[in-house]
């Protein structure tokens, strides 16, 4: 539904003046301090702030009584997502202080004049301003699920100025809840999907939290007291790392080691990413040896037939003491990903290395048990073999879909994974996605000592899981699993818990979550699923942006984010491309998702690449329509 703008601005000593539909101007006073007041009832709060360059997010979270200071811009938000009251987006040239005592918000903007913006209660906008709408079925639901999460927890979790201000590894410190005990951050496993939502949203502010976020796991690595280029699961706020730890299983008889590889596989794909969206080759030339020595720490994990003895990966409590598929997959790909990094700055002996390092991990995985991960009588991966020999499956849906989707399984193998997921769907959608088909028959001496939660859905199994449906280009598929995680953030404010769903075989409860609260891992997901595997906006080595949509029905999708700056319209005829940046950019087309192309996931053509200047369009007939596929018009 469209946005109505109320007919006056909040209170304020300024003069304000009407410009458009939704935005004021507002003149101070005269004086030799010229400054402009605007008051408004306590809620949440964003400020912006510039600091030697880099863009700085300051959430107004209670950490500092004598207010908050920056620049450029202020966010004031109504307390409720559902609210009828405006949000403002208060943007200035000036220095803006904010205070507040719990009950009233004072923004003083030190500058002659300011503009003023009003959004809805949770804007459809990021926090540089930049305002998106998705208008396709269904998709009132999905925008206003990607404004309650970004405005409620993935902002408000940035606390580099805020809480961690003192902190002794402040730039880059990213909480992963907000109303629970877990007070540190959390390299190990939560970088992963806390960069890939802020790159999702395409923010230039958001991009330098990622840059940042990079940046200290990558000194932390090089930190490791040990030498081992080691990702430490926790940094605490007196500074603690947490490089090593180990936990038991429920009945005591087995221990293993928590993420010993996971983060150090996860910085690989974070660093590929950021470059893909910069290009940016200075920042990739001063970081690769440091990209090196993540990937040392996985190598010397490998085996001389290049098995990956990964222990714990992802799951904070399944106690995986050995070689698991899902880890050593994901490893291969991130060496693939390390790979083209490094052709991009001609280092082709070292290039050549990773890939032949992917290619071992790959044979490993695809070779049967008991030397590889492969069964042979049930026709699947299993999810890992213990360091005594002994097999662990209860059809894990990660240990199957990513050799699939990753090119790791061979083609009859392959053929069984695609057979097993469609045959084990009730299950593996519970929700989404859930960690194995047969959670029920995990054993105290699996499951670890905190307990059973991390057998239900989780938001860092959906990000994979997601990616290997649009690589089925199944969109029904990606808009239902959305629309299930809007439905759930929608019921409860927006505020997602940490697993889902388990009311069925453990913790009997009635309740659908357990874990912690107000948790970052669904929205971040959220943010990546809708941008990047359902409407298709992807970031590429050899283009400016890839386009491959997979959604489902006909309409119009515009995006004014830095990273993306364009409008695509898909109609009964055709796809129509607009480039709203003001420069030329180029773009990958993958359309093979839409029309009524009938394509697996591995008989598309390569995607064809167009160059657009500024405000150029161009329009590609879908196939099976009135005009010859691949035909384009240009305006």
């Amino acid at each position: 539904m469209p946005f109505i703008a109320p007919d006056r601005v909040p209170p304020t000593d300024g003069t304000p003046a009407r410009v458009d539909e939704h935005t004021w101007s507002v003149t101070a006073g005269q004086g030799p301090h010229p400054r402009i007041r605007f008051d408004a009832p306590a809620g949440p709060t964003v400020l912006l702030a510039t600091e030697t360059g880099e863009r700085r997010i300051l959430p107004d979270d209670g950490s500092s009584p004598a207010g908050l200071t920056g620049s450029g811009a202020c966010w004031l938000l109504p307390p409720h997502p559902g609210s009828a009251e405006p949000a403002w987006h208060i943007v200035s040239d000036g220095t803006i202080e904010l205070h507040s005592d719990g009950n009233r918000r004072t923004v003083t903007v030190h500058a002659p004049t300011a503009t003023l913006v009003a959004h809805r209660a949770r804007p459809h906008a990021d926090v540089d301003g930049a305002r998106f709408t998705i208008g396709l079925p269904g998709a009132d639901a999905l925008a206003d699920a990607l404004a309650g999460f970004y405005w409620g927890t993935v902002l408000p979790c940035v606390v580099e100025r805020t809480t961690a201000a003192g902190y002794p590894d402040r730039d880059g410190y990213v909480i992963s809840t907000l109303a629970d005990k877990y007070v540190g951050t959390y390299p190990d496993v939560d970088h992963e999907f806390q960069i890939k939502g802020r790159m999702a949203w395409g923010s230039r502010t958001d991009q330098d939290v990622v840059r940042r976020m990079i940046d200290l796991q990558l000194r932390l690595m090089r930190e490791d007291p040990q030498q081992l280029w080691r990702d430490p699961c926790a940094v605490q706020p007196d500074g603690e790392r947490e490089y090593h730890v180990r936990r038991n299983s429920l009945d005591g008889s087995r221990n293993a080691v928590m993420f010993l590889v996971t983060g150090n596989v996860e910085v690989l794909e974070s660093a590929w990413l950021y470059f893909a969206r910069t290009k940016d080759t200075g920042w990739l030339r001063e970081r690769i040896e440091d990209l090196e020595g993540a990937a040392s720490c996985t190598l010397d994990c490998m085996d001389r037939r290049g098995r990956l003895w990964s222990d714990v990966y992802y799951e904070d409590q399944v106690i995986k003491d050995g070689r698991e598929t899902m880890a050593a997959s994901l490893a291969a790909n991130s060496f693939e990903l390390l790979a083209a990094l490094e052709d991009v700055l001609g280092r082709e002996q070292r290039a050549v290395f990773y890939r032949q390092s992917a290619a071992r991990l790959a044979a490993a995985v695809r070779e049967p048990l008991p030397a590889g991960h492969w069964d042979d009588v049930t026709h699947r991966f299993v999810d890992w073999v213990d360091r005594s020999g002994h097999v662990h499956d209860h059809i894990h849906l990660l240990a199957n879909v990513l050799p699939a989707m990753f090119g790791h399984a061979d083609g009859a193998q392959s053929e069984h994974v695609l057979a097993l997921v469609d045959r084990e769907l009730e299950e593996f959608q519970r929700f989404p996605t859930f960690l194995a088909a047969r959670v029920q028959d995990y054993t105290d001496d699996e499951i670890g000592d905190g307990g059973p939660y991390d057998l239900c859905a989780a938001g860092r199994y959906w990000c994979w899981d997601a990616a290997f449906w649009s690589w089925r280009r199944n969109g029904t598929m990606l808009s239902r699993q959305l629309e299930a995680v809007a439905a759930q953030g929608a019921s409860d404010d927006y505020v997602m818990g940490e697993r889902y769903d388990m009311d069925h075989v453990h913790y009997v409860d009635g309740s659908d979550w357990h874990g912690a609260a107000h948790y970052y891992e669904y929205p971040c997901v959220y943010a990546w699923v809708l941008f990047t595997e359902y409407l298709g906006i992807r970031p590429t080595l050899t283009a400016d942006l890839r386009i491959a949509p997979r959604v489902v029905g006909t309409g119009s999708v515009s995006l004014a984010q830095r990273a993306y700056e364009l409008t695509y319209r898909i109609d009964q005829d055709g796809f129509e491309l607009v480039n709203n940046a003001r420069r030329t950019r180029s773009f990958e087309l993958d359309l093979s998702a839409l029309g009524d192309a009938d394509t697996g996931p591995t008989d598309c053509a390569a995607p064809r690449t167009v160059t657009l200047a500024a405000g150029e369009s161009v329009r590609v007939a879908l196939p099976d329509t009135a005009a010859p596929a691949g035909t384009e018009n240009r305006a």
